[in-house]
């Protein structure tokens, strides 16, 4: 009498996969390659520590020579003890399978336990990393009033009014001046972890950077992408082998999908003006670059070779993946305060096109939901997707590997069905309207 367990684990759980609802289980199968049938087979989760709430699988019958795939794959995490951790530990999930009191098999899972404000990586958990874009951070507040007072010593609107202005110049002049409210923290660079986009890292909170002062790149990273989902804008976070650097959509818009994994996708809304890129590790320097400096830098960093992808922080939010409460996030270092010029504060952006989209209004009449329909089949940029096609779209795939060969089989079928001759199949196509 044989059982064999099959079953399909994640490889690393953390906090923030208990807040996102992150499934644990991904697939289970009971296999008997016996020639009896089982009765009264009860299959088990445990983990060790217990950070899985335990599971019990009550199967009545287990018919000979067959497969039992479990439906059932709802596992509860204990999101007190994951909360609890600072530092990652080594876990396992066992599965044991019993008849009554009698062992009949047994598998298990290493499983690795992440610190609560550490991410897996995106050989395992690559959506997660929006968790840790923290836009609810005290310090980013602090980074948004430094980026108003930029803004009003160079003459401009001290709003942060996100997309509101309706121009991709003052998109871009928000940036700008966040880029210099950051710029007067003083940070300090630090080298992060080998391979830290595939293994993953501990991440930074932004009152975290702004009590110590020192960040890596993926920290200036997530501090920047949070300062400007906070002012109401779509930024990207974009992984390259060994580095992380941000994005910034222009206008009101998002990938369609949450990660997208070609540079080229995003080198393209690039050229179009609809994207920005910028290097934020640029942030660290002495004397900090100008921001048209970081987007030149950016932009040369999106080679095919070295890209990982790109995640769409405003996707995120649409799928439910919720930023990370860490709690003591309230930075205790003062700010000292720096009189900037004017010049120097707010770089002015460069020529760029109007907006070619709506920003987001709710239709209430009919009419209005008509009209945005409207707007969207006369949608000529790289957002229609019947304009502009993936390279996996550009072509249609033949089921059939022989078309001549079966034209020909049931053309001749045809003709013994018809009782015709070759010589007047021609004709008999005519007078019947068929094409031959």
């Amino acid at each position: 009498m044989q059982t064999e367990i099959g079953s399909t684990i994640t490889q690393k759980i953390g906090f923030t996969s208990h807040q996102n609802a992150v499934p644990v289980l991904r697939e289970l199968t009971l296999t008997n390659t016996g020639e009896c049938n089982l009765e009264g087979v009860t299959l088990s989760l445990s983990a060790d520590p217990p950070v899985l709430e335990p599971k019990t699988w009550q199967i009545d019958s287990f018919v000979a020579n067959s497969t039992l795939h479990i439906a059932d794959r709802e596992v509860k995490l204990r999101g007190g003890l994951l909360a609890d951790l600072t530092e990652s530990i080594t876990g396992e999930i066992t599965f044991p399978l019993m008849q009554v009191d009698v062992l009949l098999t047994e598998k298990s899972h290493p499983l690795e336990i992440l610190a609560k404000n550490h991410w897996g990586g995106c050989g395992s958990m690559p959506e997660l990393l929006a968790t840790f874009c923290m836009p609810n951070d005290p310090a980013v507040d602090r980074v948004l009033k430094a980026a108003s007072d930029v803004l009003r010593r160079a003459g401009k609107p001290a709003g942060i009014d996100g997309y509101e202005s309706k121009s991709r110049s003052r998109v871009w002049e928000l940036a700008s001046a966040i880029w210099s409210a950051v710029a007067r923290l003083g940070l300090s660079y630090a080298l992060p972890p080998a391979s830290f986009e595939r293994v993953g890292q501990k991440i930074r909170t932004p009152s975290t950077i702004f009590d110590g002062r020192i960040a890596i790149c993926l920290d200036t990273a997530l501090l920047f992408a949070a300062a400007l989902e906070q002012a109401r804008l779509n930024p990207l976070i974009i992984l390259t082998e060994g580095h992380a650097f941000v994005g910034l959509w222009l206008q009101p818009q998002e990938f369609s999908d949450l990660i997208t994994d070609e540079a080229a996708a995003v080198r393209k809304r690039i050229e179009l003006h609809e994207l920005v890129v910028f290097e934020t590790t640029l942030i660290t320097s002495s004397p900090v670059p100008a921001f048209s400096q970081a987007t030149e830098n950016a932009k040369q960093q999106l080679t095919d070779e070295a890209f990982q992808m790109a995640l769409d922080i405003r996707r995120a939010r649409m799928r439910s993946l919720r930023p990370l409460a860490l709690p003591g996030a309230s930075p205790q270092t003062e700010e000292t305060p720096v009189t900037l010029p004017p010049n120097e504060a707010l770089e002015e952006a460069p020529p760029l096109p109007a907006f070619d989209v709506e920003v987001p209004t709710e239709a209430t009449q009919p009419a209005d939901r008509i009209s945005l329909r409207q707007r969207k089949l006369l949608d000529l940029t790289a957002r229609n997707r019947l304009l502009h096609l993936p390279e996996s779209s550009k072509f249609v795939p033949l089921l059939c590997s022989d078309p001549d060969g079966s034209q020909g089989m049931e053309r001749r079928a045809a003709q013994k069905m018809a009782g015709l001759t070759v010589a007047n199949f021609g004709k008999w196509c005519r007078r019947s309207g068929r094409k031959c």
